[in-house]
């Protein structure tokens, strides 16, 4: 496998190639292998959650607009997710495919970008968490290059 060829390998190749390391080509190779099958595990994942959602997607505004209406009443009770908070997150998880805690933040005003990145990355079929340093570091630290962190 060519490791210059793929943009994935960029990740970590000034970590371990351009630093100086003198890693065998069969390690890098196995990095190569990790960061392709993480990749592909991403992109199935995110068509399956894709395929799986119910409901209209999840936007900024939307989000905002509950997080507005569920303000009053959660000042009013003390941040209880009881009521019209509780009517609303339950309309949140119905029209949206979202979980109930995503609803109950959500109504709270927290990680709202966090929930509609998640959404728009699902609906756009663009993997997440995939992460080819700590697959690098994974793999060097397996093969003892370097030490276990702490």
């Amino acid at each position: 496998m060519d490791r210059e060829s793929n943009g994935t390998r960029s990740i970590y190749r000034s970590y371990v190639i351009d630093d100086g390391w003198h890693v065998p080509k069969s390690v890098i190779e196995v990095i190569d292998f990790r960061i392709e099958m993480a990749w592909k595990d991403a992109v199935e994942l995110v068509k399956r959650q894709n395929l799986e959602h119910k409901g209209a997607w999840l936007t900024l505004s939307i989000a905002r607009e509950y997080e507005e209406k569920a303000w009053p009443y959660l000042a009013l009770n003390g941040g209880q997710y009881v009521g019209f908070v509780r009517e609303l997150g339950i309309d949140l998880q119905t029209k949206y495919g979202l979980t109930e805690l995503e609803a109950v933040n959500i109504l709270n005003g927290w990680h709202i970008f966090d929930y509609v990145n998640k959404y728009d990355c699902i609906k756009n079929l663009i993997p997440l968490n995939v992460s080819g340093q700590s697959i690098c570091e994974e793999v060097l630290e397996e093969y003892g290059y370097i030490e276990e962190a702490v």
